[in-house]
């Protein structure tokens, strides 16, 4: 009898959970956390700061019953923490409980990472994660591309610029930081004109640098994040 009692409470709850009322009700929860912590960087009257202070013990409360819920409704109760977006949101849970006692400024920066519940809420973010993770191995060595062309760069700057503005490339270290604003495509411009009116030629260096650093690396780090989102679509439809 306590059986079928247990099972129609877990199915309940399996229902409540995968309501897409409540969803909604959980993403608008974390949103209101994260305008909970921006908030609280602004100098606010005691009144006010009482009332963020509330709504963060709401918040809290919140969380705490959402993960609740979401483990009884799990059928398996190991199974639950075998899974490691559980085991995320729970340790983030358990954080916001810690009590602040002294360490006021530690437990508001651990209450940042309650923004990071939106990816484990959210399919779509958690496959853009999962993709980044995985890809970590293949970026690593576009990464290590990457540094051989700005330091070729680099040096190559600083030996031909140096005396021309050595405010950007006096040396090895100054060039390369340099070189990374330009990668961005920041006011690159700016990098380049005044050594353009001493070296015609300069803009030979920064287009080619732009066009294999910022543009043809870039798309290599996108067609690697693409692969693998690719491959973990396939690995999905293998196991439906």
């Amino acid at each position: 009898m306590l059986k079928l009692i247990f099972i129609g409470m877990r199915e309940l709850l399996y229902r409540f959970k995968e309501n897409s009322l409540f969803q909604v009700a959980v993403v608008s929860i974390i949103i209101l956390s994260a305008l909970l912590v921006g908030t609280s960087t602004y100098d606010l009257n005691p009144e006010a700061q009482k009332v963020l202070m509330y709504l963060d013990y709401f918040v809290t409360i919140f969380f705490c019953i959402e993960i609740v819920i979401r483990f009884l409704a799990e059928e398996s109760k190991k199974d639950f923490f075998k899974q490691g977006w559980n085991v995320f949101d729970t340790l983030i849970v358990l954080f916001s409980l810690l009590p602040a006692g002294e360490s006021v400024l530690l437990m508001r920066l651990l209450r940042i990472f309650r923004v990071l519940r939106l990816i484990s809420f959210l399919p779509e973010l958690r496959e853009l994660t999962e993709a980044l993770i995985r890809s970590i191995s293949k970026l690593g060595y576009i990464c290590i591309l990457l540094f051989i062309i700005l330091y070729i760069y680099a040096v190559f700057g600083s030996i031909v610029f140096s005396e021309i503005d050595p405010a950007r490339w006096g040396d090895l270290g100054i060039s390369l930081i340099t070189l990374v604003q330009v990668l961005t495509l920041s006011s690159w411009e700016q990098v380049m004109l005044p050594v353009q009116s001493h070296v015609p030629w300069a803009w030979v260096y920064f287009f080619s640098f732009i066009a294999i650093g910022a543009i043809t690396v870039l798309n290599l780090i996108i067609a690697v994040l693409v692969n693998v989102m690719t491959e973990i679509n396939l690995d999905k439809d293998d196991n439906i």
